[in-house]
């Protein structure tokens, strides 16, 4: 994770960013950044989950974004390229995170993507623990044919969703795979084809399907884990009261975290959090 110490709304690159009605109430929404960043570290690390962090840098707004800045699996990391000039400036501060981790063993290796292509993260690769593969988003911001680059640098499945609405322009804002083994998508992401992509992979018994209120506010955006004590988690931003029962039938202890002055910027819990524990094995 990494503080929202500069956090801001000063561009705009996706349509929940509008930066004049962030600064006619920034001391506030800012505040509010801060109280809900330090709620979400407070829910993992109550959870068993370390927490480690990134240090944020002045001018860069969106590094509190870390799913961003590259994927891990297996302890290799598969470093960010990002689309928008006004990100591009993170990638070096994630690479020197990354070497960090390396000499403190955390992580083995560091696999740079190929030129000319992009890919944003953890936010358009999921992890899919129950089936062993990532679901790969492309079209927004990560490039078509990543996928192929990403099955080959993991020895992996990587099944293509392509992302067609800007609303949804990373693949964990509208899809998220469950530590049991559902999936929770906004079905409106994506074109028939793919859905039937989904269900055919997943089953259709076991993908959840987020109302319009539930994915309007990121509540699709949110961290599902077992933790230390066996539970299975969801840990998420925004829940109608019909999504909470969904998931807790399921068996999923459900944990709601204020996160509204990220939704600013079009993230919610799973943006705020990059997993270095994820294992094939």
């Amino acid at each position: 994770m990494s503080p929202p110490d500069y956090f801001d709304v000063s561009y705009a690159i996706n349509p929940w960013m509008d930066p004049a009605q962030w600064s006619a109430s920034a001391e506030l929404l800012s505040q509010h950044a801060r109280d809900g960043w330090k709620a979400l570290r407070a829910c993992y690390e109550g959870l068993g989950a370390e927490v480690l962090v990134l240090p944020p840098v002045s001018g860069l707004p969106d590094l509190v974004f870390t799913a961003n800045c590259g994927l891990v699996l297996d302890r290799t990391v598969f470093l960010a390229s990002y689309r928008h000039p006004e990100r591009q400036p993170e990638q070096p501060h994630g690479r020197a995170f990354f070497d960090r981790l390396k000499s403190e063993g955390y992580v083995d290796r560091i696999v740079t993507p190929p030129g000319g292509m992009h890919f944003e993260g953890a936010g358009d690769a999921i992890w899919d623990a129950h089936r062993g593969v990532l679901w790969s988003g492309f079209g927004m911001r990560s490039s078509a044919g990543i996928d192929r680059v990403l099955a080959e640098t993991f020895g992996v499945t990587a099944i293509p969703l392509e992302l067609r609405n800007p609303h949804f322009y990373h693949l964990d804002t509208c899809f998220c795979a469950l530590s049991q083994g559902e999936v929770l998508i906004h079905e409106k992401a994506f074109s028939a084809r793919d859905l039937d992509v989904i269900r055919e992979r997943v089953g259709a018994d076991r993908v959840l399907v987020a109302s319009d209120d539930d994915a309007d506010h990121l509540g699709v955006n949110s961290v599902s884990f077992r933790d230390a004590a066996g539970r299975d988690d969801v840990v998420l931003c925004y829940a109608t009261d019909a999504l909470r029962g969904q998931l807790r039938e399921r068996g999923y202890d459900v944990h709601v975290v204020d996160l509204a002055s990220f939704n600013r910027s079009g993230g919610a819990a799973f943006c705020l959090t990059l997993r270095l524990d994820q294992t094939t094995r």
